[in-house]
């Protein structure tokens, strides 16, 4: 496991039915107790069809539910005291993130600014599907699909947006041309 996901990206990515894009780019990514009573617990209450595939993607083993450690929930209560604007799940997320040395994927802008703060790894889920295609992991094809569906969602800049998918059709081209690595 080396990832750690907060509950807004988890959403996002179960509505969109994808999921499967985090297991795919990071294997078994963890997640905070209270992200999941936020995600699945909280979600299943208001009949939300995302708590549903979050639920089933922890049965599968996609997603683990970690036990935080007393060291993780001190930095949390000082990652608090830090940013009262965060939640204390997010802040917990965060320090399971800083004392394991995982990849945080967050969309939270105020987490963010913690993180690079306490020099804690990020990605936001509008560039997994680039960084998928980039390692292999995914298609041309896959890649411009999440793009498109996962800006939509996220209501991304139309320029940030464009950005991404210019960078994975020149990819593409690269590849595809003679020499170049195919994928």
């Amino acid at each position: 496991m080396n990832s750690v996901v907060d509950a807004s990206s988890l959403i996002v990515l179960a509505r969109q039915d994808a999921l499967w894009l985090l297991e795919r780019l990071f294997g078994p990514v963890a997640l905070v107790p209270g992200v999941e009573a936020e995600t699945v617990t909280q979600g299943k209450a208001k009949g939300y069809a995302d708590a549903l595939r979050i639920e089933a993607a922890i049965a599968a083993g996609q997603l683990v539910v970690i036990s935080p450690t007393a060291a993780e929930k001190r930095l949390a209560a000082t990652l608090g005291r830090g940013a009262p604007a965060l939640s204390h799940t997010d802040c917990m997320t965060l320090a399971c993130a800083k004392e394991r040395s995982l990849t945080l994927v967050m969309e939270e802008q105020r987490g963010r600014n913690v993180a690079v703060a306490h020099s804690i790894a990020y990605v936001t889920i509008q560039v997994l599907p680039l960084q998928g295609f980039i390692s292999g992991q995914l298609s041309f094809a896959q890649c411009d699909d999440l793009l498109t569906r996962l800006g939509r969602a996220m209501r991304t800049d139309q320029a940030i947006l464009t950005v991404l998918q210019t960078a994975a059709s020149e990819i593409q081209r690269l590849r595809s041309a003679p020499g170049g690595r195919s994928s």
